[in-house]
């Protein structure tokens, strides 16, 4: 009997520190709620999508080029994706577009904020289905 309330008790511990693993508060989640309200905006996100844009236009164009990402296998994927007009190259209005729908994706009550609760449910799903499931890029 003490040894199985032993091994339930350690199963107990094992579930609660799973659980306590999966926050929203993860870095992208904090990175991204600039203003700390506990919540992430559309103007948050687009705020990051296009600091991202600047780092992968290498050559400041303003168009990111299929050769800027030709040495990231995922982000070769999303470039084509993403290319809403297959013209090989990315305008931020194509990249932000993208954002939009990842945002919209996430927002589950459509209240234009993203949740730690929105989140962590978003992360869960990108672990069981994989990114490519549950994002628009």
């Amino acid at each position: 009997m003490k040894s199985l309330l032993v091994g339930l008790f350690a199963g107990l511990l094992l579930a609660i520190s799973a659980i306590a693993e999966e926050k929203p508060a993860d870095s992208w989640f904090v990175a991204l709620d600039n203003n700390r309200d506990g919540g992430i905006s559309l103007r948050e996100l687009q705020a990051m999508r296009y600091e991202r844009f600047l780092v992968i236009d290498v050559n400041g164009d303003g168009e990111i080029s299929a050769a800027e990402v030709a040495a990231s296998p995922s982000w070769t994927a999303r470039f084509q994706r993403m290319d809403t007009n297959a013209d090989g190259r990315l305008t931020l209005i194509e990249f932000e577009a993208t954002g939009r729908g990842r945002f919209e994706i996430i927002d589950i009550d459509g209240d234009g904020r993203i949740t730690p609760h929105e989140a962590l449910n978003f992360q869960r799903k990108v672990r069981k289905y994989g990114p490519e499931t549950t994002t628009t890029g």
